[in-house]
């Protein structure tokens, strides 16, 4: 039975690992995201990996000859829990594809949320509070609604400054 698994790469290394497994024939996938990063004292668009450092395979660990996987450039590889691989739920891989594929291949920052996902204030005069994610407001702003001094708020803010409440 076929199912992902997740790969350790190199650092910075993520493309390159996945494009010599394609070569020899395992499926990957390799979230992308676009986001916003500050360089060079302005906010830039910028592309990299979802999960910096990992990547997917989809492999039949009964059929398949996983040996290969290791001595592949830029791959350190399988993660594994008491020895065996690491296998993922594949609706996980499904949520993960199917909103790149919504987003021209690229997943949007903005679509990392749904209404209702509680989120906390990472920076700014806020910062430290939760509240809960409504919708994005524009392409840098988001609606959040903020329990503040016993009343509920409607407030926005930069996308930059929430992060998930699970946030380490």
């Amino acid at each position: 039975m076929s199912r992902w698994y997740v790969i350790h790469t190199k650092a910075r290394q993520e493309h390159l690992a996945a494009s010599h497994l394609l070569r020899q024939c395992y499926p990957v996938f390799l979230p992308i995201i676009r986001q916003a990063r500050r360089q060079r004292g302005r906010w830039q668009q910028v592309t990299e990996p979802l999960f910096p450092g990992y990547l997917f395979s989809q492999l039949d660990l009964a059929t398949d000859n996983i040996a290969p996987i290791r001595s592949t450039r830029g791959v350190i590889g399988l993660v594994r829990f008491n020895g065996q691989p690491c296998a993922i739920p594949t609706g996980v891989i499904d949520s993960l594809q199917a909103m790149q594929q919504a987003s021209d291949g690229v997943i949007c920052c903005e679509h990392l949320f749904r209404s209702g996902d509680k989120v906390i204030i990472t920076a700014g005069p806020l910062a430290g509070l939760e509240a809960i994610f409504m919708a994005t407001s524009t392409q840098e702003r988001v609606c959040i609604l903020l329990d503040f001094l016993g009343r509920q708020q409607t407030v926005k803010i930069s996308h930059h400054h929430i992060a998930p409440a699970d946030y380490p």
